[in-house]
């Protein structure tokens, strides 16, 4: 008997994809952020290292006018706070920079910080969505794998419960664009993400025997991708009218950063390609801000080096339109038990 084909026939195009990621490490740098932030309060989430700390640094630079470290640990927070104002030589209001507590591991906090942003921030500018994880360890939070927690469900829950507030802040202060950044990875697309063939595909992943760290986070940066794509798509059905706020997907390329917080040992080969290859952490981040300021013509597209760039080629193929409703389904229904009332709060 012959094998049963499976619904989602996904087979990534590994050549361009890999063509499109070395092209773009060795001969492109994206450029130095020059768009002013005066006025706006900028949230930037995961900003006490790496790409999220140097966007941050970007973000006061270019004189936002309140920026939020979002950070699990107040401590590294208030760290990265000092080192920003030390370095930033032309401000001197250290009081523009705030260290709130989010742990994106867990519901509870994620729902409570966005309740204090709006309670507490008159408007809210840019939020740039960069907490993520990458580990090799199996660990379980809330009955969930982790990396899936953190960078999917508890992500989106986050964005979700804070485009009304995004919103509100157009409405408020017509001047303001505001921006909501999703930090993703050309990592979309080396995966056929198998795990979409399942009924329940968030019941697949939490298959303990079937982990595996990079093929997992590689369906996590998929999946951001194809729920916000879906996300977009849904709200510019609901109005004719441009969007108040634009949502976008920004691709840091790879980086010298602690995301893999393992803590085991790469070979002497993946070193020495890293080597080569990465971009510092300052050049990532210039992508976040970038994307940040980017125009209306970003909208629900994949952002890289600054500019709009195609995903993976399936995602446009009717097979790639349904994966994408059914990553949006699923998922929009574990918020909605997080959150009652989430999508009929955000216009869905």
């Amino acid at each position: 008997m012959a094998p049963q084909q499976p619904e989602f026939p996904i087979t990534p195009n590994l050549i361009v994809g890999l063509r499109t990621f070395f092209y773009s490490q060795l001969f492109v740098t994206p450029s130095y952020p020059e768009s002013s932030f005066a006025d706006q309060t900028v949230i930037v989430t995961g900003s006490n290292t790496g790409l999220g700390l140097e966007a941050a640094r970007h973000f006061y630079r270019l004189n936002c006018a309140r920026l939020i470290l979002a950070v699990r640990t107040v401590t590294k927070g208030q760290t990265a706070k000092e080192e920003i104002v030390k370095s930033v030589k032309h401000r001197s209001d250290a009081d523009a920079i705030e260290i709130w507590e989010l742990d994106q591991s867990s519901t509870a906090p994620t729902l409570a910080f966005a309740d204090r942003v709006k309670t507490e921030l008159p408007r809210l500018d840019v939020l740039v969505e960069n907490a993520g994880i990458n580990h090799s360890n199996w660990v379980v939070t809330e009955g969930y794998e982790q990396a899936i927690q953190v960078n999917v469900r508890n992500t989106f829950l986050l964005a979700l419960s804070l485009l009304p507030k995004l919103n509100e802040t157009k409405e408020a202060f017509p001047e303001s664009h505001p921006h909501l950044v999703i930090v993703s990875s050309e990592a979309h697309r080396l995966t056929n993400f198998p795990e979409i063939n399942a009924p329940d595909l968030y019941a697949k992943l939490n298959e303990r025997e079937a982990f595996s760290q990079q093929p997992r986070y590689q369906v996590t940066k998929l999946i951001e991708v194809l729920f916000t794509r879906e996300l977009v798509a849904r709200l510019k059905s609901k109005t004719a009218s441009a969007p108040f706020v634009i949502i976008n997907i920004v691709n840091p390329g790879l980086c010298s950063s602690n995301l893999d917080r393992s803590g085991s040992e790469p070979s002497l080969a993946v070193r020495i390609m890293r080597r080569i290859l990465d971009r510092t952490t300052e050049v990532g981040g210039r992508t976040l801000v970038l994307a940040a300021a980017a125009p209306a013509s970003s909208h629900g597209e994949f952002q890289s080096d600054g500019a709009n760039q195609d995903v993976e080629s399936w995602i446009y193929t009717d097979i790639g339109r349904q994966a994408q409703e059914k990553v949006f389904d699923q998922t929009l229904k574990i918020l909605e038990a997080r959150k009652p009332g989430l999508a009929q709060g955000i216009g869905l």
